[in-house]
C-alpha cells in the first residue's frame, strides 16, 4: 500500500524502509565481494548461508547457478534497481518533509486562494487537496474538464477537489483565469 504525504507515519515508514533497503544493498555487495575473492567455496558456502539466510543447498546453487547463462551472486541488475529505489526513498522523504513544512505554514498563514470569476481555488495544504469551489453548478463542459484532469467533486467539502500536485493548480489556474490573493 502507498504511503501517503498526509500520513502522519510517512516519514518513520519511508526512513524504515530506506534503511532496510541500504541493508540489502549493502548485503550483496558483500556477498558479491566474497564471491569474486579467492576463498575457498565452503568458506564462501557458509559466509552466503550467514548473511542471505539460505540453506547449505540454496548457498551452493547461488554459488554455482544449474543454469549456464546466470553468473554466481547477485546481478548487476538487482544492485541497480535496489540503488534506484533507494534513490526514490531519498526523494520522497524529502518530499514529506517538505509537505509538513509547507501544512505548518498554511496552519499559521491559512491557505492559498486564486479567486476567479464564478468562484475561487484554495490550495488546501493540512488536507493534502486542491479544491475550486464555485458560487453556482458548473455546466457539463466544464465538470467533464475538471474530472479528466484528476478533480472529483467531493460533497462533503462542497468543491471539486483533487489531490495538491503543481500541475493540477497550474491547469486551474490557466482554466479559469485565476490570481493569487495578495
Amino acid at each position: 500500500m502507498p504511503i501517503k504525504l498526509d500520513d502522519p507515519n510517512a516519514l518513520e515508514q519511508l526512513t524504515e524502509k530506506l534503511s532496510k533497503r541500504r541493508q540489502l544493498q549493502e548485503m550483496m555487495k558483500e556477498v558479491n565481494a566474497v564471491i569474486r575473492s579467492s576463498k575457498s567455496d565452503d568458506a564462501k558456502i557458509d559466509f552466503i548461508m550467514k548473511k542471505c539466510g539460505k540453506s547449505r543447498e540454496e548457498a551452493r546453487n547461488f554459488l554455482h547457478p544449474s543454469e549456464s547463462w546466470c553468473d554466481p551472486g547477485f546481478a548487476a541488475w538487482e544492485l541497480a534497481n535496489n540503488n534506484q529505489e533507494i534513490g526514490r526513498l531519498r526523494k520522497r522523504i524529502q518530499e514529506v518533509e517538505r509537505y509538513r513544512e509547507a501544512a505548518a505554514r498554511a496552519e499559521k498563514e491559512g491557505n492559498s486562494e486564486f479567486p476567479f470569476d464564478g468562484g475561487r481555488i484554495v490550495d488546501n495544504v493540512p488536507a493534502n487537496r486542491l479544491q475550486i469551489f464555485f458560487d453556482r453548478k458548473p455546466d457539463a463542459d466544464v465538470r467533464t474538464r475538471l474530472k479528466q484532469n484528476g478533480f472529483r467533486w467531493a460533497p462533503n467539502s462542497g468543491a471539486w477537489q483533487s489531490y495538491r500536485h503543481g500541475y493540477t493548480l497550474d491547469w486551474a489556474k490557466r482554466e479559469f483565469n485565476a490570481e493569487a490573493i495578495q
